[in-house]
């Protein structure tokens, strides 16, 4: 599914309900940002070309720009909020959801249902299958996070800011290098676009997934006071640090793809994003609690709104056969349209999940035993 290498939920750290310490605001900016994905997917494909070349929809990309790394970030949020290292229990179990997001990843990418087919699938085909989406950036990010926190005990923040800075400055270099194309296609699709279509590789946009878990280790576990107060200085700080790297790199780095200076502005702006939401879920908005909703259960509304938008190896989508064919009126229904099915999904398995929570378990264990039999076994 080509479509699935766009944007992304943070979801990673799953449980059977929220952290005690873990606010309603953290839900709401992840379910935010799920409703600018959704909104931006449906557009892309469905508007027609000629409106998408128009310049307030230009203007309106620059922002779905940054929906992707809101949903890196807040996932890096949400992992750094326990007290790290973990036990050796909790990071197993951290490990084997991780996996499990991985395996989701991959399978969006699945050009058959079967495992002999890929293996002959076309060139193309297969670099598609090993591009990096942002499932496999958030899983491999974070699996990288508890062996780094496994290292460097306490002071596995300062090393994981550490390692966000060099991952920013690397990645001009290793685009430029085109490493991707050095090394085994499977591995190259995490380092840079040139030899899979990753849209969201390692170099640069793990430093978003590293930037999260630091900001939810400094911001995340203090009172709302002190957590407002340095949430707008770091956010002045990043861009101002920013904007002062986008004017010494012009023209030197690419600014909308590997620059630092871009990266670190939207750091900026994404923490003053999630300040803003925080601030709206103290005054009680109505809208709070929904967001909530979406943004915990952000993986069901991710994989729904892609098969519901683009099909995939279980089935074609009747949406499909409208790419690049509506004008704004009709993108909006559909969007109109898809938004209380995807409430809906969620709401019912965040509801099964609370009730039934050995029950939850034992589906999605039958589920992906199920899908792995039929794709190893199918001849063809």
């Amino acid at each position: 599914m080509s479509a699935a290498t766009i944007a992304a939920p943070a979801f990673v750290e799953r449980r059977q309900a929220p952290r005690r310490n873990r606010e309603i605001y953290i839900d709401a900016f992840r379910g935010l940002m799920a409703l600018v994905m959704v909104q931006g997917h449906i557009f892309d494909d469905l508007v027609t070309a000629a409106g998408r070349a128009a310049p307030w929809y230009q203007f309106q990309v620059m922002f779905h720009g940054s929906t992707a790394p809101g949903f890196l970030f807040a996932s890096g949020f949400v992992a750094g909020l326990p007290r790290a290292p973990l036990s050796l229990r909790a990071s197993v179990r951290r490990a084997r959801r991780l996996l499990f997001v991985l395996g989701v990843g991959y399978f969006l990418h699945l050009p058959y249902l079967s495992l002999w087919k890929t293996a002959q699938a076309t060139p193309a085909e297969k670099a598609e299958l090993f591009a990096c989406n942002p499932l496999q950036l958030i899983a491999v990010s974070q699996l990288g996070l508890l062996v780094l926190q496994w290292i460097a005990g306490r002071r596995w923040v300062v090393v994981a800011a550490g390692t966000a800075v060099a991952i920013l400055t690397a990645a001009p270099f290793v685009w430029a290098a085109r490493l991707s194309t050095r090394v085994p296609l499977w591995l190259g699709g995490y380092l840079d676009p040139a030899a899979a279509p990753s849209q969201f590789p390692v170099f640069p946009y793990a430093a978003f997934v590293l930037a999260g878990t630091v900001a939810g280790a400094w911001l995340g576990r203090t009172d709302r006071a002190t957590r407002h107060r340095r949430s707008v200085r770091a956010a002045l700080v990043l861009i101002a640090a920013g904007v002062l790297l986008s004017v010494v790199l012009s023209g030197h780095v690419d600014f909308w793809t590997v620059s630092p200076g871009y990266a670190l502005l939207r750091m900026g702006g994404l923490v003053l994003a999630l300040a803003a939401v925080e601030w709206a879920a103290a005054r009680e908005v109505r809208a709070i609690r929904a967001l909530g909703l979406i943004g915990h259960e952000t993986l069901v509304v991710y994989v729904l709104h892609l098969v519901l938008l683009f099909g995939g190896v279980l089935g074609h989508s009747p949406l499909s056969d409208y790419a690049g064919t509506l004008g704004f009126g009709g993108a909006l229904v559909v969007l109109l349209a898809m938004l209380p099915v995807l409430y809906l999904a969620a709401w019912t398995w965040h509801r099964f999940k609370m009730r039934r929570p050995h029950a939850a378990q034992l589906v999605l264990a039958f589920v992906t035993v199920l899908v792995a039999w039929e794709f190893v076994t199918r001849p063809w």
